[in-house]
């Protein structure tokens, strides 16, 4: 397992060979979740194939998955599976929410 420092900004992001794995805070919880290298590719630009690589782009997008992630939690009830999976449209539905809490706003 392959683990990138975050500098103490946030917990580690690691690499298990099929996904990386991270953590978030959210209602006074620790949550594990996971996310896989095909939904990164979706938000960091650039080469995103190599563990090392993979890692980096997590790191540039993961305040956009955290956000999804908080957001899929709002929608759940305890207990959540774990780790909690991120995929493409836990990111759209996100996306979704914002939108409409912008016209709700205007």
């Amino acid at each position: 397992m392959m683990d990138i420092d975050t500098n103490g900004t946030a917990p580690q992001a690691r690499w298990d060979g099929r996904r990386v794995l991270f953590e978030v805070q959210h209602d006074m919880q620790v949550v594990p979740c996971a996310v896989m290298p095909v939904v990164i590719r979706e938000l960091a630009p650039g080469p995103c194939f190599k563990t090392k690589d993979v890692l980096k782009c997590f790191m540039a997008a993961r305040s956009q998955i955290e956000a999804a992630v908080h957001s899929k939690l709002q929608r759940r009830t305890i207990p959540y599976p774990t780790p909690l999976t991120v995929w493409s449209s836990d990111l759209e539905d996100h996306a979704a929410a914002i939108r409409m809490a912008a016209k709700l706003d205007s």
